[in-house]
């Protein structure tokens, strides 16, 4: 969805190329997250709009939705196998299962449990 569209409340119709190879379509973010998160999202970007000039525009997009806090839990896994202690084939990874802090130890994390994964599915 476009930024100042967001802003606004309204769907974009119409989007820019962008670099997402699978492809983009529109959707209202605001329709996705709890009222009171895209409400704070809205006001807040209108005021940082209005000291970064440039900032609220149609041109940015806004791709989804990220959060910048790690997992408070941590799910169990066996640290040969990468797989859940208790559910053999679950291999929990990354940032949401406690095992990164950041996109590239969450990407170094995760292509050891695909790896660990395409090991168990070829034993099956």
């Amino acid at each position: 969805q476009r930024m100042a569209d967001f802003v606004n409340g309204r769907l974009s119709y119409d989007l820019p190329k962008s670099s997402y190879a699978p492809g983009l379509i529109s959707s209202p973010l605001h329709f996705w997250m709890p009222k009171q998160i895209s409400r704070r999202l809205q006001e807040g970007f209108k005021k940082f709009g209005k000291m970064s000039h440039g900032f609220l525009t149609n041109e940015a997009l806004m791709i989804a939705t990220e959060t910048r806090t790690s997992a408070p839990v941590r799910i169990v896994r066996d640290r040969e196998t990468l797989q859940h202690v208790r559910i053999h084939g679950l291999f929990p990874c990354g940032e949401g299962a406690g095992y990164a802090g950041g996109i590239v130890s969450a990407g170094v994390d995760g292509e050891r449990c695909a790896e660990m994964c395409a090991e168990y599915v070829g034993a099956l």
